[in-house]
């Protein structure tokens, strides 16, 4: 049973799922942190990966569009989340400058930023448990506090300015080309109508902007760059084939042998022999 409170513009769920269906699509119009507490829960984003295990936290930047999976523990998926509005965090600069005095302009803003589990992060989820699974109420002025509480912890904690650099870029737009992001993303296990998402995008107008840059459908340019990467791979590498598929963003080794064979005239493994 899912637990919400709304607090101003902000929202707090408890996230408790049994058996819930695994991929999720999500446009974020706040900023997102995220709290592990049981089961795993994968995020795809437009610039990257990320997973989040039980005692870990993940902070995601509003304006990302996301494909998420939920991997379940004994038949459970359990997480909080904070939805938040930009004015807590503008209070939170106001009050706290001092903190970030030497921080980087930076022009790249990642999706996301991930806490690794630490005592104090545990510590922290579990002092947020009772106001879902007790007879307290989060009101908003404990939202604020535990909010503060948060916040403070990592960024005293944060002795190479890096969390500090993403919290000042937040809201500066990435820019990226779309040539560039598909030649660096074209191995990740994701289907063009994902792709087309974490743009932003429709299928048909994705479809139609990637032939303008590539003279190619994506179909065909995906399956023809994965091959290519696959070929390089098993000339270099003693990895298997099984290996191989998955480095290069096939979900299905025997989709992964006939796409190749089609290519090659020969099977993967036939074609690794030549080299070794």
């Amino acid at each position: 049973n899912d637990v919400v409170y709304g607090i101003n513009e902000n929202t707090v769920v408890l996230l408790n799922r049994k058996n819930d269906s695994n991929k999720t699509k999500i446009n974020l119009t706040q900023h997102l942190i995220a709290f592990g507490i049981e089961g795993e829960k994968y995020f795809h984003s437009l610039d990257d990966d990320a997973v989040l295990y039980k005692n870990e936290a993940i902070f995601l930047r509003k304006g990302l569009f996301l494909t998420t999976e939920k991997v379940m523990q004994n038949n459970s998926y359990k997480s909080i989340l904070f939805f938040l509005d930009d004015d807590l965090l503008l209070d939170f600069f106001k009050r706290n400058g001092k903190y970030f005095p030497f921080v980087n302009q930076s022009k790249d803003v990642p999706s996301y930023y991930k806490f690794n589990s630490s005592p104090n992060l545990e510590v922290y989820i579990q002092s947020l448990l009772p106001y879902f699974e007790g007879e307290n109420s989060l009101t908003e002025l404990l939202f604020k506090v535990k909010f503060e509480e948060l916040l403070l912890n990592l960024v005293l904690n944060d002795k190479d300015n890096v969390f500090k650099d993403f919290l000042i870029n937040l809201n500066k737009k990435t820019t990226y080309r779309l040539n560039e992001f598909m030649e660096g993303n074209f191995t990740r296990n994701l289907k063009v109508e994902d792709f087309a998402y974490l743009n932003g995008m429709s299928l048909s107008s994705f479809k139609r902007n990637f032939e303008k840059v590539f003279y190619s459908s994506p179909a065909k340019w995906l399956k023809e760059k994965r091959v290519e990467k696959a070929e390089f791979l098993l000339q270099t590498s003693d990895k298997n084939v099984s290996e191989v598929a998955m480095e290069v963003g096939f979900e299905n080794p025997s989709h992964f042998i006939q796409v190749f064979k089609h290519r090659n005239g020969v099977t993967p493994k036939k074609f690794q022999k030549r080299f070794n």
